[in-house]
């Protein structure tokens, strides 16, 4: 027997006396009527779940809509973040990990993925401006294939100021 596929939903309300919010996201009915008490929850659900249509009276419309999820991340494997609950990854917040581990770990097929979701140039602006380490050998790889010079690279300019002392 086949499993019963779930599909995501919200609550849509549409509110008839506001001109300017006039509507309101809810990721579940209960969610709604514990907002909204003078609205019953057990009398709009089974009249949403019987007759399929909108519940509509002189204030409000009340529909259950299909949640539209779209996720945008890239195409990459989880093993380059092993360390990390790849599900929950912020791709856009945590571009400096993302791309800095990407450059130090990936194959060439998973910098060009790396480029193709953030984009050549702010890749190269995270470099220059946010990425703080590298290893010397990714430093030389990326130098190549970006064809920039070393001082260019934040990484490499805080390596030289931050060198140890010789004894």
């Amino acid at each position: 027997m086949m499993a019963k596929e779930i599909n995501k939903r919200v609550v849509v309300v549409h509110w008839k006396r506001f001109a300017g919010t006039d509507i309101d996201i809810f990721s579940s009915l209960k969610g709604f009527c514990d907002s909204y008490p003078v609205y019953n929850y057990h009398t709009l659900n089974n009249y949403l779940s019987k007759k399929k249509i909108p519940f509509e009276n002189d204030e409000i419309k009340i529909e259950r809509q299909p949640l539209i999820h779209q996720v945008k991340r890239p195409d990459l494997p989880r093993v380059l973040f092993w360390d990390f609950d790849f599900d929950k990854l912020d791709w856009n917040r945590s571009y400096k990990t993302i791309i800095e581990r990407v450059l130090d770990k990936g194959s060439p097929a998973e910098w060009e993925e790396m480029i193709r979701f953030y984009g050549r140039e702010n890749v190269f602006l995270a470099l220059k401006n946010d990425i703080t380490y590298l290893s010397d050998m990714t430093m030389d790889a990326v130098c190549k294939y970006f064809q920039l010079s070393k001082e260019k690279l934040k990484c490499y300019t805080k390596k030289q100021l931050n060198q140890g002392h010789w004894i």
